[in-house]
């Protein structure tokens, strides 16, 4: 079989990847090679349901597809599609199986662990260890196409937008000072900083940049904000009950972003924000943002990062983002 003429033919692609907000937004450097590889062809990316806005907006899509639970109706609405590629990124034979089932004749993905190379035409090695970007992109790669990046993106749409200015302009932010955002939540306890930490860092960067702070939680974590901000002596704004897409919009607005190993900060990195990244027993080489205008604190459990490590990081960050801003005007 030649891939290269096989490609050739391709005018209707999907991408497969049910995962979790940091993981979803790890694969779209794939989307992107994509697009420039297939500049004509109708992408669909179907993801997790309520993972539809991290890629929404994403210009190199055509389509957002939310997956259906039930097996015959997610095997139909691929069908009826006519894709003619599947890209499928994770290493699930169930999700292989279903692409073949709904007749979509070129399939490529990651070797899987019951059914190895099965009804795949390219497969690649499932690599864990490299950062998850490089992970994906092996998929790609596995059809001859070199990426131009691997840094993740989130496009964030006009209404959102327009929604985080109002919001911020109710909550008092002025312009004219930094704001900063803070995300001390996570999925598990080993991988959240203290709540002291977070106060304290605010309430420095407070003091000595005049700058505005922000606190962001997940749903689950709506006492969270309130019981760092009642650890601060300044009052910082608190962000809750937002959409992703919301929540991507006041993230992007931020000077300066800094969280624990969490969907948010894989977000702040997506939407261009200087971040800085907490990382404990988490694997740092994997999951944390290797690219130049973020930091990453890496130590073997949040107890060893200390308030100046991420106070130096932050100014250094802040500074850098500052002086950038002032020299462009």
């Amino acid at each position: 079989m030649n891939i290269r003429s096989e490609l050739d033919q391709i005018q209707r692609i999907l991408i497969l990847r049910m995962g979790p907000l940091g993981e979803t937004l790890l694969t779209t450097p794939v989307i992107r090679a994509l697009r420039k590889r297939f500049p004509e062809a109708h992408i669909a990316y179907m993801v997790a349901p309520t993972r539809e806005e991290l890629v929404s907006a994403n210009p190199n899509l055509d389509e957002v597809i939310s997956y259906e639970k039930s097996v015959p109706k997610l095997i139909y609405g691929m069908a009826k599609r006519s894709f003619q590629m599947a890209v499928v990124l994770q290493p699930t034979f169930r999700l292989v199986l279903h692409t073949f089932l709904a007749r979509i004749p070129f399939r490529v993905g990651f070797e899987t662990n019951s059914g190895r190379k099965r009804l795949l035409h390219v497969a690649v090695p499932n690599n864990p260890a490299q950062h998850e970007t490089a992970r994906y992109l092996d998929v790609v790669r596995g059809l001859g196409i070199e990426p131009d990046t691997d840094e993740p993106e989130m496009f964030v749409d006009e209404a959102a937008r327009k929604w985080a200015d109002v919001f911020l302009v109710n909550a008092g932010v002025s312009p004219d000072r930094p704001l900063i955002g803070l995300n001390p939540g996570a999925g598990s306890t080993y991988r959240r900083w203290s709540k002291m930490g977070f106060a304290k860092v605010g309430d420095w960067l407070h003091r000595k940049y005049g700058a505005q702070i922000l606190i962001t939680a997940g749903g689950w974590e709506k006492t969270l904000p309130h019981k760092v901000a009642n650890l601060m002596s300044s009052k910082p704004i608190i962000v809750t009950g937002t959409t992703p897409m919301q929540l991507g919009a006041v993230i992007q607005k931020c000077n300066l972003f800094i969280s624990n190993d969490t969907g948010p900060m894989h977000m702040s990195v997506a939407v261009k924000t200087p971040t800085v990244a907490l990382f404990g027993a988490s694997n740092p080489l994997q999951w944390g943002p290797i690219w130049p205008q973020h930091t990453l604190i890496a130590r073997k459990s949040m107890k060893d990062i200390t308030v100046e490590d991420v106070l130096t990081a932050a100014e250094n960050r802040l500074e850098e983002k500052m002086g950038k801003l002032v020299n462009s005007k």
